[in-house]
């Protein structure tokens, strides 16, 4: 992986979402957007994103997080569909569907709304699902769960799934993180969340792995935050072997002083991870579609966990200013 390359298209690439998104947007938001196109090695068309913010503009109310930063994260997200007025008016609509299955409309809402299913005829029975997950793991954390577990609810779930399993799995492992000094709350309430994904089912290899990455990543002086929890469950799901780990902390090293970064160190981890998942999936590519689909469903999920951590970031930003 060429790191000058990857610094040069980053600078470039904050330059021209930017540009696109205004004075007005957070600078995170903008960061959050450039990161995740630069490790796809996706291109950004300025002008289909910005028809897409329109069309957003025209089929929100006022009130709409489509209207917030929110909005211009999730615009990002919409940027392959072809049909843009489609795929808004989509997006809103899962944002009703998980609304009457009495999931809490808001800025985590329209986020998990990407993930509800594409199958026409089975968005209600997704939706009811994510809920009843949604209360199973409020029964284990009943002050923790909130709002800003949506996203990972829907995500997880599905008509099939054995909700009660998965939320006891959840809460086995957060209390089992727990005992290895990982700090309580909502981030790691997320990682407990991100270790289910392939399986609700206990997994005795995954805690382990988990703290073995977090040391070796401090060890090597690696700045790990709580916010970086749900990166963790990431590598350790995919069982990152020392190679694809040094990989992750020289790109941190060698990113964390570019000038765009400087204020937001905090974003160089999920960067330097996505980068690192991007490639893997872009290895596996040959080797097990079922790996790539669980890679796929992966980055998807961290993608979400970024763009909670950047509206509950700015959120609080806003309410303490």
């Amino acid at each position: 992986m060429d790191v000058i390359m990857v610094e040069n298209q980053f600078t470039n690439m904050v330059e021209d979402v930017a540009k696109a998104v205004g004075w007005t947007v957070d600078r995170k938001t903008v960061l959050a957007i450039a990161s995740t196109y630069v490790a796809s090695g996706k291109s950004f068309d300025t002008v289909k994103y910005k028809a897409i913010i329109q069309e957003m503009k025209k089929q929100a109310s006022w009130t709409s997080p489509l209207r917030t930063a929110i909005g211009y994260s999730i615009a990002a997200n919409l940027m392959e569909e072809e049909n843009v007025e489609q795929a808004v008016s989509n997006l809103i609509a899962n944002a009703q569907i998980l609304k009457e299955a009495k999931l809490k409309r808001g800025n985590f809402s329209y986020i998990a709304a990407q993930y509800l299913t594409g199958v026409p005829s089975e968005k209600q029975a997704h939706a009811k699902a994510a809920r009843a997950l949604f209360e199973a793991i409020r029964e284990h954390h009943r002050f923790l769960t909130s709002h800003e577990d949506i996203p990972y609810v829907v995500l997880l779930s599905s008509p099939t799934d054995d909700v009660v399993l998965r939320a006891d799995t959840m809460n086995r492992y957060y209390k089992e993180l727990r005992t290895y000094h990982f700090v309580a709350g909502n981030d790691l309430q997320w990682l407990s969340q991100v270790l289910t994904i392939l399986s609700p089912q206990y997994d005795s290899k995954l805690v382990p792995s988990v703290v073995t990455i977090r040391d070796a990543l401090k060890k090597q002086r690696v700045k790990v935050k709580t916010r970086h929890y749900p990166l963790l469950g990431f590598l350790a799901i995919l069982d990152v072997n020392y190679t694809q780990l040094e990989q992750i902390v020289d790109l941190y090293h060698e990113l964390k002083d570019m000038k765009p970064l400087k204020w937001h160190r905090e974003f160089v981890l999920f960067m330097a991870v996505q980068l690192v998942i991007y490639d893997m999936a872009h290895v596996q590519k040959s080797l097990s579609m079922a790996i790539m689909s669980s890679i796929e469903l992966l980055l998807q999920a961290q993608q979400a966990a970024m763009i909670a951590a950047v509206t509950a970031s700015a959120a609080a930003s806003s309410s303490s200013s």
